[in-house]
């Protein structure tokens, strides 16, 4: 193409001189310049429509100018369209593998929009929450009916919901299902959805399993826990069978009170426990605590030091504080160094949330840990450790119950600094 941007230019010069010259012959250059400037007006208008509807065509196969400013702009529009549908076609085409590629996706995808409404879902989502093509645009939250899930949607500190499956007899149902949710784009949300059935059924198997051995257990050992006592009567002052004797009585006891926490975990686990509505006085609480391990911190030369309001009610289970409290104090003087102040006391987190928190001056827990200490049994060394004692049940006691209440725990630590169990309760649990 012979592109001159001049063109325009040069035809607007040249017809100017032509008109003065006209002009000046018959006498009229005013009106011979004004006559020109309005057919050279017209005459481009014209262009520019001409331009325009080209420009609208959808396939733009030929330039309806060659040269002049017209010309090249009708080159840039069509190269600017050009790159736009090859861009499209990309998008396109990236889109198409990922639809494929999550199609395959062996989890359930939900792709929400800001105000949770379902924009598009992978077969596997389909079958795991019951949905059809038609379902598409409406609120995931109407089609998934679940009051935990409807609280997790709204925005919850947990990684994940566990609900149980939509109740539709079909060949492909799941009896408990997991989701996650996690940002996507632009004020979007992908829903991540897992068949957890079979995970649950193991777990509910090892739960029967730990509450049946634990009953068949007690009954052995409090036959066992007998005889010591008797033969320890009968054997007192012996140095010779007296010592081997305690420390079977001691592991008896340890066997006891592991079997205990078992239950107790099963009872929290199946809901077997008691309402937690009762208003419950934190201050007066704290200080049956204190009477109950005053001893065993001065035995320590361990100072305990509470402060918390006489005002600070909780709508809560008295025993159940009670079991959280004992087992967080109980392990800040069994991890405290001698001598050290440990600190029980209340405040209130950005979140509005009320904090009772246990503050130790141990030798802190690595990072590594932290996230595993709920677990059963999950212990870290205790080298440092002033008795050699517990089951590795507490926290996870610690656990259950404030879930419970709606309430979570965080741990905060650093080795060399002790460690800060801090128990989160809901607003709407304080009473002050």
């Amino acid at each position: 193409m012979n592109e001159n941007p001049n063109r325009e230019r040069n035809g607007l010069i040249a017809g100017l001189v032509i008109a003065i010259i006209l002009g000046a012959l018959l006498g009229y250059i005013a009106e011979l310049m004004a006559l020109f400037l309005a057919v050279y007006v017209a005459f481009q208008f014209v262009q520019l429509k001409k331009l325009y509807a080209w420009a609208q065509d959808a396939s733009m196969n030929e330039l309806p100018f060659e040269d002049g400013l017209l010309g090249q702009l009708a080159k840039h529009i069509q190269e600017c369209k050009k790159q736009g549908l090859q861009q499209k076609e990309s998008v396109k085409y990236q889109l198409e593998r990922f639809k494929k590629l999550i199609a395959v996706f062996p989890d359930g995808v939900v792709i929400l929009s800001g105000s949770n409404r379902i924009q598009w879902f992978n077969d596997q989502a389909g079958k795991l929450l019951v949905l059809e093509k038609r379902d598409t645009g409406q609120p995931v939250n109407q089609l998934v009916r679940s009051p935990a899930f409807t609280r997790f949607l709204k925005g919850s500190s947990e990684e994940s919901v566990t609900i149980d499956g939509p109740s539709v007899e079909t060949n492909f149902s799941a009896e408990k299902i997991e989701i996650r949710v996690l940002p996507y784009g632009e004020n979007e949300r992908l829903l991540l959805v897992r068949d957890v059935t079979k995970v649950e059924r193991a777990n509910q198997m090892r739960k029967d399993f730990v509450s049946n051995a634990s009953h068949e257990l007690r009954t052995p050992l409090t036959v066992m826990k007998g005889y010591v006592e008797m033969l320890l009567l009968s054997t007192e002052g012996e140095e010779r069978y007296s010592p081997p004797l305690k420390k079977v009585e001691q592991q008896v006891i340890k066997m006891e009170t592991m079997i205990d926490e078992l239950l107790a975990l099963s009872r929290l686990e199946e809901g077997n426990v008691e309402s937690t509505a009762s208003s419950v006085n934190l201050r007066s609480l704290c200080e049956q605590i204190k009477l109950e391990f005053d001893a065993a911190a001065e035995k320590n030369e361990q100072v305990l030091v509470f402060n918390i309001e006489p005002s600070i009610n909780l709508k809560a289970n008295k025993v159940s504080l009670l079991t959280v409290v004992r087992n967080l104090v109980g392990n800040a003087i069994h991890y405290s160094a001698k001598g050290s102040v440990i600190n029980i006391g209340w405040a209130v987190n950005d979140h509005s949330e009320g904090v009772l928190f246990v503050k130790d001056a141990g030798q802190g827990i690595a990072a590594r840990h932290l996230a595993r200490l709920t677990e059963r049994f999950y212990r870290i060394s205790e080298k440092n450790a002033l008795h050699k004692t517990g089951t590795g049940l507490g926290l996870a006691i610690v656990k259950h119950e404030l879930e419970r209440h709606e309430a979570r725990l965080v741990i905060d630590s650093k080795v060399g600094e002790g460690s800060t169990f801090q128990c989160c309760f809901p607003a709407a649990r304080i009473e002050s």
